[in-house]
């Protein structure tokens, strides 16, 4: 991990949480600076912005709740300000409101600092641009945005625990537009990696071809698709970026401060078999394939990887200090927060699906007629009920156990204990989608995931249209 220097003095913001807890209650200092640079390559030419944010905050936690307050600069001279009119004991002030910069950060064109990421941006966004319209001239219109994060962090507790480190990421999104005799169709890929290097290192050229050539191909396919089928049919799910319907149906229920509420769909299963076909569902901060989002969690914990699901089996919830010491368990580092201004919480980071056995060839094969999905967008999800539905953008028919004609986007809705028990075939091809979702959760948005999984076969799934 890349060495970066204290954002605020140490000792300040540890002395800081100390004072700020006392019996039954815990405190942390969170100090953050971010910095998003962009560039957007599209008919009109060439655009860059670079965005920023930086400030300090001070959770206090109690079995009760968190209330939080920040300071939208960083200055450990007023560190203490944050603590004003509180002591051990005293009821916890309201929560301070949330900083408006951090959904509208200051922008403008990037200063000296950035001239070289801006270059090295440029160039991946011209290639990806250049590689969309070379592959069918006059018929396909692209537009590629590329974002560069880098986010240096400093967490300081009450127990004398203190981290600081860096953490960077690129995303790649690649839009392409075909129109033919008045047909449009539309399609996006993302190529998205941890940087832990040089940023024209990741995701590299040949990634970022294959990525372009591929939102080409399939808009230009797109233009002869056909109604999606609809009712409860076999839904198989390509492996990678449809990883995306997991997260949604399973990954936010089993989020502890969702699961543990009356009521809750996922509440009071734990040990129970959810699916009948050894499903292991994981979830890690450290994926591979630079997939991996984070070394220690917000609250300063190390990213641990957890086995949500084992052979099918309910396992472990997410759980960030709150949650995990509420019900007597280690912390396992999955505690994020959108950034200074808000409190952690507990939140995925890179949630997949183990490979299982079958080739995916077998599980198209045994599927006599259903709907193989190569691309979900957006859903939503009831957390408590576990009620989704998620926008599929990509996908084609199932016919005969052949793969035919492209279908039109459609809406995939059930309940994630449907699902789970549903799922029949999982396959041997796992593959990571990095930092392909963003994630929202009680307005923090957007927090970054990835998702992978192998092919999965869901026997039973409502189908409409979009």
């Amino acid at each position: 991990m890349p060495t970066v220097a204290p954002l605020i003095d140490p000792d300040a913001a540890l002395r800081t949480a100390a004072d700020g807890a006392g019996p039954g209650r815990r405190a942390e200092v969170f100090a953050e600076s971010w910095v998003l640079s962009r560039a957007v390559a599209d008919p009109l030419g060439l655009r860059l912005a670079q965005r920023r944010r930086e400030g300090v905050g001070l959770s206090l936690v109690t079995a009760d709740g968190v209330r939080h307050r920040h300071l939208p600069y960083l200055d450990a001279d007023h560190l203490r300000t944050l603590l004003a009119g509180d002591a051990p004991g005293r009821p916890l002030p309201p929560t301070a409101p949330a900083d408006p910069t951090l959904s509208g950060a200051a922008q403008g064109t990037p200063g000296d600092a950035g001239l070289a990421t801006a270059e090295v941006l440029s160039r991946m966004v011209a290639l990806a641009a250049d590689e969309v319209g070379a592959a069918f001239p006059g018929l396909v219109t692209p537009r590629v945005t590329g974002e560069f994060v880098e986010r240096a962090t400093l967490v300081a507790r009450e127990d004398g625990l203190l981290r600081h480190g860096l953490h960077r990421h690129l995303e790649l999104r690649i839009h392409a537009t075909a129109r033919r005799d008045g047909a449009m169709a539309r399609t996006l890929r993302v190529a998205g990696a941890e940087v832990d290097g040089p940023l024209g290192d990741a995701p590299g050229e040949d990634a970022i071809r294959a990525a372009a050539r591929a939102a080409a191909e399939h808009a230009v396919r797109d233009l002869d698709a056909v109604d999606p089928p609809v009712g409860e049919i076999p839904v198989v799910l390509a492996a990678g970026g449809p990883g995306a319907l997991l997260h949604e149906v399973c990954g936010h229920g089993l989020e502890a401060d969702v699961a543990l509420q009356p009521g809750a769909a996922y509440g009071r299963l734990l040990g129970h078999a959810l699916s009948p076909a050894r499903l292991t569902l994981l979830d890690s901060p450290r994926a591979p394939h630079g997939a991996g989002l984070y070394h220690f969690d917000d609250e300063g914990e190390p990213a641990g990887e957890v086995a949500l699901l084992e052979d099918g089996v309910l396992r472990s919830y997410l759980h960030d200090r709150r949650t995990s010491g509420a019900a007597g368990l280690p912390p396992h580092g999955h505690g994020r927060r959108l950034g200074y201004a808000y409190p952690a919480l507990p939140r995925m980071s890179c949630t997949y699906v183990a490979p299982g056995t079958t080739p995916p060839e077998e599980i198209i094969a045994a599927t006599a007629f259903g709907l193989y999905v190569e691309s979900i967008v957006s859903g939503e999800t009831d957390m408590s009920s576990g009620r989704f539905s998620v926008r599929m953008t990509s996908g084609r028919l199932i016919e005969n156990g052949r793969l035919t004609a492209p279908v039109r986007e459609a809406t995939l809705a059930g309940t994630g204990l449907g699902v789970l028990r549903d799922i029949d075939l999982i396959g041997d091809d796992l593959r990571f989608m990095p930092y392909g979702y963003q994630c929202n959760k009680l307005g923090q948005f957007p927090v970054t995931v990835s998702v992978g999984q192998p092919t999965l076969r869901v026997a039973r799934m409502t189908v409409t249209g979009p």
